[in-house]
Parts: C-alpha cells; sequence; structure tokens
C-alpha cells in the first residue's frame, strides 16, 4: 500500500518528529539512547502492544535511515514481516512531498484464498485510515512546536544546543 502526501512542514521538521518516534521506541524496548548516526542498520527486540496479554514479540531492522529524506525499518513477528517506508522530497520552500509505503508479508498459518484477499483489503483499509492520522497528527505537531520555537526564542536555543550534541554523538 502506497500513499503521497504534502505537507507543509520542511523535511527536517518531519523527520526529527519521526526520529523522536524511533528513538523513544528503542528507549523503551532496550533501554538505551542510540543516536541518529548509529540509527542506520540498528536492530532490536521489542514487545508490541497487541497480541493478547503478553503483546507481540517482534525484531526490528531499520533497513535505512537518511536524515532528512529516508527511513525504512521492519518488523518482523510470528505472523509476518510488516514494512514502512517514508521517503521524502522538497516539494518547496514551505513544504515537502511524503511517500509513505506499508507492506505485509504474511507467513505460517496466515489465510489464503478468499479469506486471505477480504484479510488483506480490510487490513489495506486500516492502514489508509492510519496513515492519513499520522500524517495529520505529524504536521499539526510540528506547526505546533514551530509555533511554541517563534513565541520563545529561549526553546529553540535549548533545541539548537541539543541538536548539535546529538550529532557529535
Amino acid at each position: 500500500m502506497e500513499i503521497t502526501r504534502t505537507l507543509a512542514i520542511s523535511a527536517e521538521e518531519l523527520f526529527d518528529q519521526i526520529e523522536k518516534t524511533i528513538i523513544a521506541d528503542i528507549r523503551e524496548a532496550t533501554g538505551k539512547e542510540v543516536p541518529r548516526a548509529k540509527l542506520n542498520g540498528y536492530k532490536y527486540k521489542k514487545v508490541a502492544r497487541g497480541g493478547g496479554r503478553s503483546g507481540t514479540p517482534m525484531d526490528v531492522k531499520i533497513k535505512h535511515y537518511r536524515y532528512p529524506e529516508l527511513y525504512e525499518a521492519r518488523f518482523s513477528y510470528a505472523t509476518g514481516v510488516n514494512t514502512v517506508r517514508y521517503e521524502v522530497t522538497e516539494a518547496s520552500d514551505d513544504s515537502v512531498t511524503v511517500l509513505y509505503r506499508e507492506d505485509l508479508e504474511p507467513r505460517g498459518n496466515a489465510p489464503r484464498g478468499l479469506t486471505g484477499m477480504l484479510n488483506r483489503k480490510i487490513y489495506e483499509r486500516r492502514l489508509r485510515s492510519r496513515a492519513q492520522q499520522i500524517f495529520k497528527s505529524l504536521e499539526e505537531t510540528v506547526k505546533r512546536e514551530r509555533s511554541a520555537r517563534e513565541n520563545n526564542p529561549a526553546l529553540s536555543e535549548l533545541e539548537d544546543s541539543t541538536t548539535e550534541e546529538q550529532s557529535e554523538e
């Protein structure tokens, strides 16, 4: 499933939000702080919510991470492999075009035939809806943070010093 959307934010602003999510996920799963420079190719194990009381164990590999243009991750679990990709290009000075792709490769006892086809269609419909919500949320969060920085210059200076420290790691 593939969706292309133009967002009224910069590629850096978009990737800052994506990166915050990735780093928080790694921290929650492993307890480790991973800098941007080590995200490309990074692998870790986690237990995702859902899949029963104990959650769904999975292996995660960040296949590609090139700030601020490409993020692709593979989530492998017992019933399949899910691959998520964000590819970003500048549309203009104040907007980006995002190509979002998500693929599911079922394995094991996944339903086949008509049942499998119907399940995939339902899954794809949910993915499209969730992707639209993610785009909306990312854009709103970036705009809120941008406004907060514009209204509080000290916040912008603090973020600039934190970004410099991350780049040095």
